[in-house]
């Protein structure tokens, strides 16, 4: 039997994603580009700060895959549309959470075909099959999400991401042209996965030199290792999200600014995971930290692994605050359709806190948009507004209909 070591990191502040620490298969095949063109464009959904593409599998589809530079191989999340894929599992290996709990059960399937359209394939691809009830990315986005993309695909070609237009290009050879006004910052490839040379400036000028994992399907700006809390004056305490092992409790803080090569950042949010979540069977992790999705948004970035540099162009998202959850409560879509939206967490000391909303509430009104017409998106536009923003929201608790109101905060300053 195979054995895959997984740690487990924040997916917008509800979900962990999987980090594969394996080398990839001497099986895996290639993605080839099979246009008669140097570059083709494909379509994404920006949500939570990440990158959303379409592709098939075996011919099937279209899925929704989340593109993750923090894996080798390509995730197959939702195990229940796996008989409609024809698969070849090839092996069982194990999958393990963070704090020494959760040891469960995944399936490798082996030559498997997944095409992006427009010229984009790849052949006798790795799948890596979760089981059902693990993760759900769907009750974050709010629509189905299927899975995860990351190395095997980015090792083949240049790929570039405009956050602002919701477009993603896939070059041939390295033949994208630096625009005006852009940053290029060497890479280090270490396990198939892209690290950059950052430094975190505290209030007080500490500065810690690290490199850190540029990740695009992580949302925080910033991850760092627990040891350099330091680093933020003030923190507050809650639920970063939730693995295997259970739900994922840490610390928030902010940095003074962030470096990137020449890219100044201020005043990025810090996520620090407690020290419980960074070990493997009372073995601590070497874990230094992460760039996440709501720094890289700010960009039009360029990924080369063939060239290892990032190329970064600021977007129309640069200038916008970094805030924690405003309303202080995570919300999930669940039912059939996705349709039935429940506060999954609620942060205490809160605005939403205060105004008396609990866990397992279930959204059927806010402010005014209707339950017929709330979808994810309009809930998370609602709850992020602006500080000061009027929320006026509707629940029902144990069958009674309740009404709250508060205005969004910011707790840390």
């Amino acid at each position: 039997m195979a054995t895959m070591k997984i740690f487990l990191r924040q997916l917008f502040l509800y979900l962990i994603i999987l980090t594969i620490h394996a080398p990839s298969m001497a099986s895996d095949g290639g993605f080839r580009f099979e246009s008669n063109r140097n570059r083709v464009s494909l379509p994404i959904i920006v949500r939570n700060n990440l990158a959303v593409v379409h592709l098939y599998i075996n011919d099937n589809g279209p899925f929704h895959f989340i593109l993750d530079t923090g894996v080798n191989t390509t995730i197959l999340t939702e195990p229940l549309i796996a008989h409609l894929l024809n698969l070849n599992i090839e092996s069982e290996i194990m999958i393990y959470g963070l704090g020494g709990e959760g040891v469960v059960p995944a399936a490798l399937a082996t030559g498997v075909k997944i095409d992006m359209k427009r010229g984009v394939r790849g052949y006798d691809k790795d799948l890596l099959v979760i089981p059902e009830d693990i993760l759900s990315f769907s009750e974050v986005f709010g629509f189905p999400v299927y899975g995860i993309i990351g190395h095997d695909f980015f090792r083949h070609f240049p790929v570039e991401i405009n956050y602002s237009t919701e477009t993603m290009r896939v070059y041939k050879e390295p033949t994208y042209r630096t625009r005006r006004r852009t940053t290029t910052v060497p890479i280090q490839l270490i396990d198939g996965k892209p690290y950059v040379q950052s430094s975190i400036i505290s209030e007080q000028g500490d500065t810690l030199n690290t490199n850190l994992l540029l990740d695009l399907g992580a949302s925080h700006p910033v991850y760092l290792n627990r040891r350099y809390q330091h680093l933020s004056d003030q923190t507050i305490k809650g639920f970063l999200g939730k693995g295997i092992s259970g739900n994922l409790m840490g610390k928030k803080g902010r940095a003074k600014k962030v470096l990137i090569g020449d890219v100044e950042i201020h005043n990025p949010i810090v996520a620090y995971p407690d020290a419980e979540f960074l070990t493997f069977y009372d073995q601590e992790i070497s874990w230094e930290g992460i760039i996440g999705g709501a720094i890289l948004k700010r960009f039009t970035v360029i990924i080369d692994y063939q060239e290892e540099k990032l190329l970064m162009r600021r977007n129309r998202f640069f200038r916008q605050p970094f805030n924690t959850s405003l309303s202080g409560m995570e919300v999930i879509a669940t039912g059939r359709r996705m349709d039935t939206y429940t506060i999954h967490y609620v942060r205490p000391g809160s605005v939403s806190y205060e105004a008396g909303i609990m866990p397992g509430d279930e959204i059927i009104a806010l402010n005014s948009h209707r339950n017929q017409n709330l979808t994810m998106e309009i809930i998370l536009n609602e709850l992020s507004a602006r500080i000061g923003h009027s929320i006026n929201v509707v629940i029902r608790r144990d069958g009674e209909i309740l009404r709250k109101s508060f205005r969004l905060r910011e707790d840390l300053l």
